[in-house]
């Protein structure tokens, strides 16, 4: 019978313990005992923060709305020069009027298979039968630009030329076997800012 008393009282030791613990970490007000968690004093930060921004719209582009009217605040800029362009492994700088071979804002500088490779810049190719306005040709020059494309004939590319213009060029041939490119562009005069 001593077995089973010593082994009841080390239970209700255990017990006792184990309250005493709890009561004195935890700090229940009703004993009067703080645990040293509750001892800490403890702080609370208000922070502000003033945040300014600044931003600053870029020109609008002219749109054309349905009826064919204009939906913009700007008018798009005239056409600087238009035409045909013979390239032979050349570039052009296509800031000048009428362009002229130099730096290079449009380079055709080989080929992958029949497609001419352009260099020079960052081309955005032209969806498929799409002729592009200003408008369009600088939101595709800025927004879906590509280093070194391979043009196939008939297919077009927006550009941003070293100036700052926007320019449609259209691969109109191109002959790996001579080298050369036919090509047709359309440079827009430089945007001007109210």
């Amino acid at each position: 019978m001593s077995h089973k008393w010593q082994t009841f009282a080390a239970l209700i030791s255990a017990g006792v313990g184990a309250l005493t613990f709890a009561v004195g970490f935890i700090g229940l007000p009703a004993a009067g005992v703080t645990s040293p968690a509750a001892a800490r004093e403890t702080a609370t930060v208000t922070a502000t923060a003033t945040a300014t921004v600044t931003t600053s719209a870029g020109p609008a582009v002219q749109t054309e709305g349905p009826d064919g009217g204009g939906g913009g605040d700007a008018t798009p800029p005239e056409v600087q020069w238009a035409g045909p362009l013979l390239s032979q492994q050349v570039g052009f700088d296509l800031d000048l009027v009428p362009p002229a071979r130099g730096e290079s804002d449009i380079d055709t500088y080989g080929f992958d298979g029949p497609k001419a490779k352009l260099y020079g810049n960052n081309y955005a190719l032209v969806p498929e039968g799409e002729e592009p306005d200003f408008g369009e040709c600088k939101l595709l020059a800025t927004t879906k630009p590509q280093s070194a494309p391979a043009v196939a004939d008939g297919r077009s590319v927006c550009l941003i030329t070293d100036g700052g213009r926007v320019a449609l060029a259209t691969v109109d041939s191109a002959d790996p076997g001579t080298g050369i490119v036919n090509l047709t562009v359309k440079v827009w005069e430089e945007e001007t800012t109210p």
